[in-house]
């Protein structure tokens, strides 16, 4: 039987409350995104391995928890232990390519500058670095991988990205296509590591990188369809993370909505770890937040426009049922919960570590809901096995496990009991943190700070941290030695630590 073509869609910093299939009551309309899900085995509980993009990113394409990775933050931030991805037998473009799969990529990287650290502008950041007497890069002056040096064809764009537009092939895309793109309306008073940046784009849609990004995508795979061999295609979107540059069309869709004020939004901080107090914006009431939002979800909503442009395409070349197609997220975003939190990592509440997931077989198919844990790296696991991959070294899947069961069947005979997300901070400030949930419990290890335990069954927006409370005592130390249980199988290379601090199971380094 033919394999079948394999399309990621893949958006940044994207909140599980933006779409209807999780929040019935969601203000960002995305109906082409709802008529997917419709089609689709829908995972109410799958989380990202890393609240960050860079780490989240290298389990997508390593298939294992960042800690294993390297890149336990941003690239070359403080605690990137690896800069550039490793170009190994076991990333996922390497072990498509031995089952068959033409490759292709277009829009966020995020997983290195490439070799020719002066080609880009965050390269030559980094160079400069150097010759100021930072070290940390210097193994990688030669050294870098981008999409194309890993088996992909179609777009190179270096590093973060700022959102891609700035990057010269977009460029030059507007002065070919005789486009200018224009923005008014642009926040103030920015202050270095806010992340709350926006404008209304009121130039034609054309002019914008979703737009561009999506087009890019379809000339791609015009190209890839032409060729014997299946195809697995990335489309990696850089919104909704900010900035949030909406174009006036779906601006109008939010400008007038009341998004109510988030339910943990006046929470005191003294509920939560000091460290989170590097996201709060406490100078700010509810006016801002709610104005952030309606260009958050405009622009996700751009997006949403666009993914109905790639299914149109899609149908029209007949390759619609002939497609699985993966829509996720890297990770989400605060934007005003908990006492003003902004932008995303430290905190390991839901808002963040949550994030969509759904898989459209080709076939098509009666869309259900399934509340198994899953993973970013189950989505790497999940792509290979579409693929055909079968494991041949000790690796297997990585830290993953397919979830391609659950669209034959709901049933979760002998899947995972629980789940976890990593995190090593950002901002150049370290401090370890690992998220555990099993059934309805949260525990959050704050390496530095104060623990968090929550029952998310009476708790669901965890405002009601139970660590010291002395009826869930055993519980705690129950989940505890669980988790160190899921460190030992995982590899995870804080559990000695982590037991130590505890006192809890052998922790003799």
């Amino acid at each position: 039987m033919k394999k079948k073509n394999i399309l990621l869609i893949f958006t940044d910093q994207h909140r599980v409350d933006t779409l209807s299939c999780y929040n019935p009551n969601a203000i960002c309309k995305t109906p082409n995104i709802d008529a997917l899900t419709r089609e689709s085995v829908v995972f109410n509980n799958a989380y990202t391995t890393c609240p960050v993009c860079s780490p989240a990113r290298s389990s997508l394409h390593a298939g294992v928890y960042p800690a294993k990775t390297g890149m336990e933050t941003n690239l070359y931030q403080t605690g990137c232990r690896t800069h550039e991805l490793q170009d190994t037998p076991n990333l996922l473009s390497r072990r498509l390519q031995t089952v068959g799969y033409e490759l292709g990529y277009t829009g966020k990287w995020h997983l290195g500058v490439g070799a020719n650290k002066q080609s880009n502008e965050e390269g030559r950041n980094i160079v400069a670095l150097q010759e100021k007497g930072f070290m940390d890069s210097a193994a990688y002056t030669n050294y870098g991988t981008l999409p194309t040096d890993i088996g992909f064809i179609g777009d190179d764009f270096p590093g973060h990205g700022n959102g891609g537009w700035g990057y010269p092939q977009f460029k030059q895309y507007l002065q070919n296509q005789n486009l200018n793109l224009e923005m008014i309306n642009h926040s103030t008073r920015v202050r270095p590591g806010d992340h709350s940046v926006w404008a209304e784009v009121i130039s034609p849609l054309e002019s914008t990188i979703e737009y561009y990004i999506t087009q890019r995508a379809i000339d791609i795979m015009d190209e890839l369809k032409e060729k014997e061999n299946p195809f697995f295609f990335a489309l990696n979107f850089w919104g909704p993370h900010e900035p949030f540059f909406a174009p006036t069309e779906f601006l109008d869709m939010y400008r007038d909505v009341d998004i109510p004020e988030n339910p943990s939004f006046k929470e005191d901080i003294k509920n939560m770890p000091k460290i989170y107090n590097l996201l709060r914006r406490p100078e700010v009431d509810w006016s801002f937040f709610q104005n952030t939002l309606r260009h958050y979800y405009a622009c996700m909503s751009h997006i949403d426009a666009q993914i109905g442009r790639l299914m149109d395409y899609l149908k029209a070349n007949n390759l619609y049922e002939d497609t699985v197609i993966i829509f996720a997220a890297d990770h989400g975003d605060n934007q005003g919960c908990h006492g003003g939190l902004e932008n995303k990592s430290y905190s390991m509440y839901d808002d963040t570590t949550k994030i969509p997931l759904f898989i459209r077989p080709a076939s098509g198919y009666a869309g259900y809901t399934q509340d198994a844990f899953a993973s970013t790296c189950d989505i790497y696991a999940t792509i290979l096995d579409l693929a055909g991959y079968v494991p041949t070294n000790v690796f297997g899947f990585g830290d993953g496990q397919p979830l391609t069961r659950f669209i034959e069947s709901a049933d979760q005979e002998g899947w995972v009991k629980d789940i976890v997300t990593q995190g090593m901070g950002a901002f150049d400030v370290v401090t370890t943190q690992r998220m555990y949930r099993q059934g309805h419990y949260k525990y959050v290890f704050n390496g530095a700070g104060e623990d968090q335990f929550f029952n998310l069954l009476d708790d669901p927006n965890e405002m009601n941290n139970l660590i010291e409370s002395e009826q869930h005592q055993d519980t705690l130390l129950q989940i505890k030695n669980d988790f160190a249980d899921w460190m030992t199988k995982h590899g995870d290379i804080a559990r000695h630590a982590f037991c130590k601090i505890n006192r809890i199971k052998e922790w003799k380094i």
